[in-house]
């Protein structure tokens, strides 16, 4: 339950906002802080839709790689009626993160924060169709959610929510962004350094490690001996040339 005041927690978060952003001060805009302020001063927003635009708003990492557009128009095909040329919706917060030829949307929708929307219903339905055979991933939040994470906020003065580490992980999934954690994956190593990555076992000590399939002999991460991995024939070599196998 929220104690705080909620303008005092508004403040709060746009003070956190600020902070995070002079600390990366080459990853921003001023611009930024003009568009929020904009939003949380407009007396057409209530004081939880002003809060949890802020919470959008308060990145996991310094890397910032989607911003929050609140209230955004959006024209798409509309599938219940193919005879229209499309619909216009309104997204109470649309995330966009990716790359222009392969875009991540997000539709973030709040249920019963306005008197006309208490509910979920069967237009909330058709949009939300109409939106996913556009691509976008719908997210629903009712206000006791929203109220539950602001809670979190006021307890924790770092908090950072799971849902905007969500948000972050499927921003670099789908986008397929080169990070630290992508380049632990076999299938993006494979594709940045030109070998083929996979699990290799060690015959001497039993566990496995990531390695260059196209290199027969290894070291061991674990125990530090030198072995020969066993090839598959299900790895498709296509032939061997100085020591290195090269697949189909």
């Amino acid at each position: 339950m929220l104690n705080m005041d909620i303008k005092t927690l508004i403040n709060r978060l746009r003070v956190r906002i600020e902070d995070d952003y002079s600390e990366y001060s080459e990853t921003y805009s001023e611009n930024i802080f003009e568009i929020i302020d904009n939003y949380i001063n407009n007396d057409k927003y209530s004081d939880l839709e002003k809060a949890f635009y802020l919470i959008l708003n308060q990145y996991p990492s310094d890397m910032k790689n989607y911003f929050v557009k609140p209230n955004e128009m959006v024209l798409i095909p509309d599938v219940y009626d193919m005879g229209s040329p499309g619909i216009e919706y309104e997204v109470d917060f649309a995330i966009y993160g990716g790359v222009l030829n392969n875009p991540v949307k997000i539709a973030i929708e709040c249920d019963g924060i306005r008197s006309h929307r208490q509910k979920h219903s069967n237009k909330d339905r058709k949009k939300d169709v109409n939106f996913q055979a556009a691509g976008w991933i719908v997210i629903r939040f009712g206000s006791n959610e929203i109220h539950e994470e602001l809670a979190k906020y006021e307890n924790q003065e770092n908090y950072t929510s799971d849902f905007l580490q969500y948000i972050e992980n499927v921003i670099n999934e789908t986008s397929q962004i080169i990070t630290w954690r992508s380049y632990a994956k076999a299938d993006f190593r494979s594709r940045l350094t030109g070998y083929k990555w996979g699990y290799v076992l060690c015959p001497l000590c039993g566990k496995s490690q990531m390695g260059e399939l196209n290199h027969i002999k290894h070291v061991c991460r674990h125990c530090g001996e030198r072995f020969k991995r066993e090839v598959f024939s299900s790895e498709n070599v296509k032939y061997e040339h100085n020591g290195i196998l090269y697949f189909d």
